[in-house]
């Protein structure tokens, strides 16, 4: 009878220093995720780089699988009541904690199998990786939307050229991922009485929506403004007008009545203008080709240094693990390989599911292909990760090596 309340109440305590371990670190991650979470400049996808995992991980490690789903489910709720950031998704804050289940059932399996073998596979993973960008690289030289290793937006073919060019599918893959993104077209110059509703380049034809800075300077007696247009900036021009027509409710409305023109409802047809149109001029905000280059260099440079960088990774940690030995013979490098294959492959299953569920949730992503959201998130993720782990092993080293062994130990 006395051994088994001693047993309970060792369980007991136990239970009480996990508890207590998760709560800490879970607090940590929310104090990380509230500072360092950074947005890559990519509109429409929503990465964000993040460092809150580094503490998930250890309650996972050291505590187990649901000690790990609850500190990840905890960070997120907490973190989101610290720093929201949009709505609140509960889907989201269910695949945390998958993912810190996920984190702490590899960590056990894996300490279990031989450092060499995971080393091989990891080897191969990252060689896969590196050749994958690499094949995309050469597809898109070879298809000639780029030259050498990094695409810049310059040097990069029109949107009207790139849909009347013979590509690969590697290529169209690639090039694909920036079908969402538009240019922004502003009417720079205007003397007829019609607005053109849309501008055509290079056979695309892009909807006209912004009047820019003296555009309407130049323009007499009425003028018509497509809805199209949203946005007409205040110094626009247009006070030699005597009547502003267009639809009720629209900007060329509330511009009229901003510079005291008369405003008359009315409709016209959509008409498009080209380079060679006279009498108007247009700049465009090139995003379209901004936001190609950044996919291009992701998904080819960007997976090309990866694989690199994780087999270099793998090399130097192999060497510093022979040279760091402790007195019993045992590398002191505590499992870079393990940890990264943990949070890699936590990280891939979760930011998975997430794209399909907010993809569901999102209006703005409904119409978008899987693969456009998934790919450069897949790629954020490998990459955040694999620095994540990096910085947990050196972590585990001064754990281990500190007074915080001893804590360890009774949880362990």
């Amino acid at each position: 009878m006395e051994k088994k309340k001693l047993f309970t109440r060792e369980k007991t305590k136990k239970l009480l220093y996990k508890m207590t371990f998760t709560a800490v670190f879970a607090a940590l991650a929310v104090v990380v995720k509230s500072f360092t979470n950074l947005a890559l400049n990519i509109p429409g996808v929503g990465i964000k780089i993040g460092f809150s995992g580094i503490f998930t991980f250890f309650p996972a490690a050291f505590c187990g699988p649901l000690f790990g789903g609850a500190a990840s489910a905890l960070s997120d709720v907490l973190g989101y009541l610290v720093a929201p950031d949009g709505a609140y998704i509960p889907w989201l804050t269910l695949t945390a904690f998958c993912g810190g289940v996920i984190k702490g059932i590899l960590w056990r399996l894996l300490t279990k199998k031989a450092e060499k073998k995971v080393r091989i596979i990891l080897i191969s993973v990252f060689a896969v990786i590196g050749i994958f960008g690499a094949a995309v690289n050469i597809s898109l030289c070879s298809d000639h939307v780029m030259t050498g290793i990094v695409a810049s937006q310059k040097d990069l073919p029109l949107r009207g050229e790139l849909e009347q060019m013979e590509l690969s599918p590697l290529s169209k893959l690639a090039v694909g991922l920036a079908r969402y993104n538009k240019d922004t077209i502003t009417l720079t110059k205007q003397t007829g009485e019609t607005l053109y509703t849309y501008y055509e380049v290079k056979g695309y034809k892009n909807t006209v929506t912004k009047i820019g800075k003296e555009a309407l300077s130049d323009c007499t007696g009425g003028l018509y403004i497509p809805k199209t247009y949203k946005t007409i900036a205040d110094d626009a021009g247009g006070e030699n007008l005597t009547v502003i027509k267009g639809e009720k409710g629209s900007a060329a409305e509330k511009y009229a009545q901003k510079i005291n023109v008369p405003f008359e409802a009315a409709e016209a047809e959509a008409l498009t203008a080209n380079e060679s149109t006279e009498g108007v001029s247009f700049s465009s905000s090139d995003a379209y080709r901004k936001n190609l280059a950044a996919y291009i260099n992701l998904i080819a440079f960007g997976l090309e240094l990866s694989g690199v960088v994780g087999i270099l990774f793998i090399v130097i940690n192999i060497i510093l693990a022979k040279a760091d030995r402790g007195e019993d013979g045992q590398s002191r490098v505590l499992g870079f390989i393990r940890i990264a294959v943990c949070a890699v492959s936590a990280g891939v299953v979760v930011t998975t599911v997430n794209t399909f569920i907010l993809k569901q949730v999102l209006e703005v992503w409904s119409d978008r292909a899987i693969l456009v959201l998934l790919i450069p998130r897949l790629a954020e993720e490998l990459v955040s990760c694999t620095l994540q782990a990096y910085i947990i092993s050196l972590l585990f080293g001064i754990v281990y090596r500190g007074k915080l062994k001893q804590y360890i130990d009774k949880i362990s």
